[in-house]
């Protein structure tokens, strides 16, 4: 059972998922208000709502039925699917996802990933939520396949005891995500993928880690996918000012306990400067000695850059490599100049005798 303190976190990262629109799954016992939970955050945002029971569903009610109409093959998705795609903004949940055998699990992927149920795109802006009680809990329950597994942040999910007897006299508790401002979603967004960058320059082999049982493989484990998840999420939780509690909720939901308490302590422990520091004296800063850092510095400063494209932010990132590649990381320079060369201004060139360790390697690499 949760305690309070982490059931306010759970649900809070429950309503940062809907706002994101990543999807989210929640794991926990029958009879603690899951659905309940998905209406009260569905009402409180005057968003419509699909609720579907995927225990008894078939695979056509997810992947569409053939039809032939105009002499064409076409999948015709449900009517829940239409009324999600006619919204535009609305919410599927759908329930004991873990019940469902494999081929209708096979059909969720589609759903969860894309937003598309047969051939009717449901909208961008949709979000996704699924449920599902653990299997040894379950009536026939069946762990996830991985790939349905990774497409979803996985929050553990039941009722404190306080809460249920503040709910039986009236007053159930409700969490809500401050606002966004979308500038800094996008401006934390940009952070975090630098960040999770560099973290995977220093662990390789956290890229891609499939568990080895079964049951870990029907949870959370890190992929490409899932650590943008993290960079998604982690970043909402920086531009709506929400607590590390939350973060850590989602990271591990995203990735798993393992790789998510790497990230959580690399991320705590990076202390670089800014971007828009790096870009105001590119060669003032002390320049660290590790890769992952080198790469979250220079990598911060290219993203600030396309973001705000002159000739003199773009000579200092150049300024910034070329130090890199003076102090002995020519891979890590290269590897970011493709980057820093497609975005250059008209007006700005490298300079050869500015840049005497950095313009032989563009050349050798046939970048320039």
């Amino acid at each position: 059972m949760l305690s309070t303190d982490d059931f306010r976190s759970t649900y809070l990262a429950l309503e940062l998922c809907v706002a994101a629109r990543v999807p989210a799954i929640l794991w926990g016992p029958p009879g603690q208000g899951k659905t309940s939970v998905v209406s009260d955050i569905a009402a409180r945002s005057g968003r419509h709502l699909e609720v579907l029971l995927a225990s008894i569903r078939e695979p056509q009610d997810f992947a569409g039925l053939p039809s032939v109409v105009g002499g064409r093959a076409t999948l015709v998705a449900p009517d829940w699917a239409h009324r999600l795609a006619d919204d535009g903004n609305g919410i599927l949940f759908t329930d004991e996802v873990n019940t469902a055998p494999p081929s209708v699990q096979a059909a969720l992927l589609r759903v969860c990933l894309d937003k598309v149920a047969g051939d009717c795109h449901l909208g961008d802006d949709t979000s996704v939520i699924a449920a599902a009680n653990p299997p040894e809990l379950a009536a026939d329950g069946w762990d996830l396949a991985p790939p349905l597994a990774n497409r979803f942040c996985h929050l553990d999910w039941s009722l404190p005891s306080d809460i249920v007897r503040d709910g039986f006299l009236g007053s159930w508790p409700s969490f809500a995500v401050p606002a966004a401002d979308p500038a800094a979603v996008t401006q934390a967004l940009s952070d975090e993928m630098v960040m999770v960058a560099g973290f995977i320059v220093s662990r390789p082999d956290l890229t891609t880690a499939l568990p080895e049982g079964s049951s870990e493989q029907g949870r959370a484990f890190p992929t490409p996918r899932s650590w943008e998840m993290v960079a998604t999420l982690s970043a909402w939780v920086s531009a709506t000012g929400l607590d590390e509690s939350v973060r850590r909720m989602v990271v591990r939901g995203c990735v798993g306990p393992g790789a998510g308490a790497e990230y959580l302590t690399y991320r705590e422990a990076t202390d670089l400067p800014s971007p828009e520091d790096v870009l105001a004296a590119p060669g003032q800063f002390p320049l660290p000695k590790r890769p992952d850092q080198l790469f979250v510095i220079a990598g911060g400063a290219l993203r600030a850059v396309r973001n705000n494209p002159t000739a003199e932010r773009w000579h200092a990132v150049g300024h910034v490599l070329e130090r890199i590649a003076s102090e002995g990381f020519p891979d890590i320079a290269v590897s970011l100049a493709r980057d820093w060369l497609s975005i250059r201004p008209e007006s700005a060139k490298p300079d050869a005798n500015l840049l005497k360790a950095l313009v032989p390697l563009l050349k050798e690499a046939k970048l320039i």
